[in-house]
């Protein structure tokens, strides 16, 4: 490719750059905010995690962004704003734009005698058109039922025997909830995977039992670079 000017005694004289399609690159920047949660009804302090999940054709230019993104911890009343206000920059170079970028979101919980549980989980992804956005995100939590699959069973197809781990689970759950409602220890996930868009964890997510909780609220700016040069759609 060529250089843009070239120098000339003490004067740079500009010249026209040509590029093809195939010296470019598709790039999509998301710059925003955590912006704090609502609707959660806890006296606790709350924090939150932020990871990316995306295609394979996604490559993230900051290799330190994709060990997820945490925010300090924030307190209030129960039913207003935990502000949080936590920055992030992530900056992808695309091939394809299969596999959008999606926000996998954990809430934490630290309590008065300084113990951390997650508090809840929510997914969203990434507004696909330029400009400003805010993303709303509904949280839930695990009410206990099917959450040690891969304990129990790693061996097991969990595509093919739902039902056989739906009825060999349940008995675990009222262990669950009455751990959770005498020692406020809520159920965790063992993975995020049920989370993210890979096609084997379709068979559990869907026999995954939840509650919902609070909301997430996240502010963004999405910028597209070369996406209608290369005639990228992200619609």
């Amino acid at each position: 490719m060529s250089m843009p000017y070239q120098q000339t005694g003490n004067q740079l004289d500009y010249q026209e750059v040509k590029q093809t399609k195939a010296d470019l690159k598709a790039e999509v920047h998301l710059i925003g905010q955590i912006v704090g949660g609502l609707d959660f009804q806890t006296d606790d302090g709350l924090f939150c995690e932020l990871a990316i999940d995306c295609g394979d054709g996604w490559d993230l230019l900051q290799p330190g962004n994709n060990k997820g993104i945490q925010t300090q911890t924030s307190y209030a009343n129960p039913g207003q704003l935990f502000s949080w206000g936590h920055p992030f920059d992530l900056h992808f170079s695309v091939s394809n734009i299969i596999g959008w970028p999606k926000a996998l979101l954990k809430v934490w919980r630290l309590d008065s005698s300084n113990k951390i549980d997650a508090c809840s989980y929510g997914t969203a992804i990434f507004p696909r058109s330029a400009g400003y956005h805010q993303i709303t995100c509904e949280t839930w939590t695990p009410t206990g039922e099917n959450l040690d699959l891969e304990i129990r069973k790693p061996n097991e197809d969990l595509a093919t025997n739902t039902d056989q781990f739906s009825k060999f689970d349940r008995s675990l759950d009222w262990r669950f909830q009455a751990l959770s409602f005498y020692m406020e220890n809520p159920p965790r996930l063992t993975t995020l995977a049920p989370l993210t868009t890979d096609k084997g964890d379709f068979a559990r997510r869907k026999i995954l039992n939840s509650i919902s909780n609070g909301r997430v609220i996240i502010e963004v700016e999405v910028i597209l670079k070369n996406f209608k040069r290369l005639s990228f759609s992200g619609q």
